[in-house]
């Protein structure tokens, strides 16, 4: 399947019922830019629009999550049959339910088609109309800005931590510097956050135990 062209989500995507369990939606927008938009062959198996040939090892590879992570999100789609999933001892084949309930519009970037010349070049107008005014403001600001929101998904994507540990965890490590040009955690020279956040999740409950002695000792000290 070639990389190139677009597709128009619809803004109804905001209110769909998996919209905000991270893996779930990232696993399914991912599934939405590799669908097929036309039928076509595949070592002799036709896959029709709104299906693709993949793996989840592939899956996992192209979005970053584990291969786990990957079978309960594809899992939660099929559930709620939103996609079908149809696994062979060769492939698996994806194929989304409703695809026109979640996809405005489709181009295949074909160069024949008028409606995809004027898109590309209202996207090139609008292009370096963005250049233009990013050139007159705080360049450093908008770069940290994009790093920390990225920062900040790969954090809460970690949902197998409480919510207060990824809070607390981010908000140090996402503390900008005195130029305001780098955070913490891009000062360290190495940095996995998952393992990070298991040291971080052990040094918390070390303090709430020293928390909870000193409280004690204190107790039995006025008793005394």
């Amino acid at each position: 399947m070639v990389n190139r062209g677009f597709i128009m989500l619809r803004r109804e995507l905001v209110d769909w019922e998996w919209y905000t369990d991270l893996n779930t939606c990232k696993v399914f927008l991912h599934c939405l830019v590799k669908v097929n938009y036309s039928s076509k062959k595949w070592q002799g198996v036709v896959i029709e629009k709104g299906e693709f040939i993949t793996s989840y090892e592939k899956l996992a590879t192209e979005t970053g999550l584990t291969i786990s992570k990957v079978r309960t999100a594809l899992s939660k789609l099929e559930l709620t049959k939103t996609i079908a999933v149809e696994t062979t001892t060769i492939y698996t084949k994806i194929a989304i339910l409703s695809l026109n309930d979640f996809v405005a519009e489709v181009d295949s970037a074909s160069n024949d088609k008028p409606n995809s010349t004027r898109f590309d070049k209202r996207l090139t107008n609008d292009s370096h109309t963005i250049d233009n005014q990013l050139a007159t403001t705080n360049t450093n600001n908008n770069i940290i800005t994009n790093r920390k929101k990225i920062f900040r998904e790969k954090v809460f994507a970690l949902t197998k931590f409480n919510i207060k540990i990824l809070e607390s965890f981010f908000n140090y490590w996402s503390e900008l510097n005195t130029e305001k040009t780098k955070m913490r955690f891009e000062t360290e020279q190495f940095f996995e956050i998952e393992k990070r956040l298991n040291k971080w999740k052990a040094n918390e409950r070390i303090t709430i135990n020293r928390y909870k002695l000193d409280a004690e000792l204190q107790t039995n000290r006025k008793s005394a």
